[in-house]
């Protein structure tokens, strides 16, 4: 029963434009997802209570989602990574790292917990991972097998462990105004009737177009329960 609710639920998906590989199993019991069209989305593990995710993202298998509150439209995120990987599980500053002290025992330990938030347009690669509370700007790259651990600008390429900014994707001007003309909320048409391989020429060609075509996306809810559109 349990596998024709998933099969159902997954085929549901599809039909509305996006895509859950693993059904609703790949999410915890408490979780809840929201997602805009055209999201891809592997076999995952999504462990957050609450993660939204933007249009045309893509997420490869194998990636587990934990502490992280939302990923921005048009990210690329490879397979095996981590975001929003636990920092506070165990105390540090007591008498032992070890959850004896407080299994069945009048003490407790309460971890702090902090989102991590991933922009628009973020790319990151094979078995990286970030950690909660971090927020990566738009734009970023994350290379492969880095370990984040502090903010990421928007547009800065990142590696290392921990990693470290190697350079910007664009001078800060083009950055500036990339921001500023917020381009991932236009239809995808009117991006691809623009020189996008070419970021000044772009850059001209939305600005003269003024306010342009603002994109309409659906959304959908998702749980362990079902799924609903919203």
């Amino acid at each position: 029963m349990q596998y024709l609710k998933n099969l159902y639920w997954k085929r549901w998906i599809r039909k509305r434009g996006a895509k859950l590989a693993g059904g609703l199993e790949s999410l915890g019991k408490r979780c809840e997802l929201f997602i805009e069209d055209h999201v891809e989305l592997g076999h995952l593990e999504l462990r957050a209570r609450h993660v939204e995710i933007g249009a045309h993202t893509y997420i490869r298998s194998g990636t587990h989602l934990s502490l992280v509150s939302s990923i921005g439209r048009f990210c690329s995120i490879a397979s095996n990574v981590f975001i929003g990987q636990e920092k506070y599980t165990h105390p540090s500053d007591w008498v032992s790292s070890h959850p004896f002290q407080y299994t069945h025992s009048p003490m407790t330990y309460n971890a702090r917990t902090d989102m991590a938030v991933i922009g628009h347009d973020v790319w990151i690669g094979h078995s990286a991972m970030i950690m909660e509370g971090v927020t990566v700007g738009t734009g970023a790259i994350i290379a492969t097998r880095a370990v984040v651990t502090r903010d990421v600008p928007p547009y800065a390429i990142v590696a290392g462990f921990p990693a470290k900014v190697v350079r910007f994707r664009h001078s800060p001007e083009v950055i500036e105004r990339l921001l500023a003309s917020r381009w991932w909320e236009r239809s995808v048409a009117e991006l691809k009737a623009l020189p996008m391989d070419h970021p000044e020429l772009f850059l001209r060609g939305l600005e003269a177009d003024g306010a342009g075509t603002k994109a309409r996306y659906g959304k959908l809810k998702i749980s362990r329960e079902g799924c609903a559109e919203l």
